[in-house]
């Protein structure tokens, strides 16, 4: 038996992202979603429905929409790196010793 272990490992990564989306409607108007507000919306679009999904503090009628698209996305403050797990900037002169190392590699090499 062949277990698919992708669809798994995308819904694991999927946790550790947040996402902000955007739906336009034909009346010009422009709502921001959340992460899951979007997953409903896409549900509703994939069951065909034409009806109007209700949020909070707005709605959205499914004939109506002309756009719908992701506009980011990025890691949860949870999987982020803090500042001491981050790489120290490379000063100039750091990098400037970097590129003479490679250079001295190469000629030894000859490359």
């Amino acid at each position: 038996m062949v277990t698919d272990t992708t669809s798994t490992q995308e819904t694991l990564n999927e946790d550790a992202y947040e996402e902000e989306w955007v739906v336009k409607v034909n009346t010009k108007g422009e709502y921001p979603l959340s992460k899951q507000q979007a997953w409903v919306l896409q549900a509703a679009i994939a069951r065909n429905e034409k009806s109007i999904i209700m949020f909070k503090s707005f709605s959205i009628s499914l004939p109506y929409i002309a756009e719908f698209y992701r506009i980011k996305r990025f890691l949860k403050k949870d999987h982020q790196l803090t500042g001491q797990q981050q790489e120290e900037a490379w000063s100039e002169e750091d990098r400037l010793n970097a590129i003479k190392r490679i250079q001295q590699i190469k000629d030894k090499m000859k490359v």
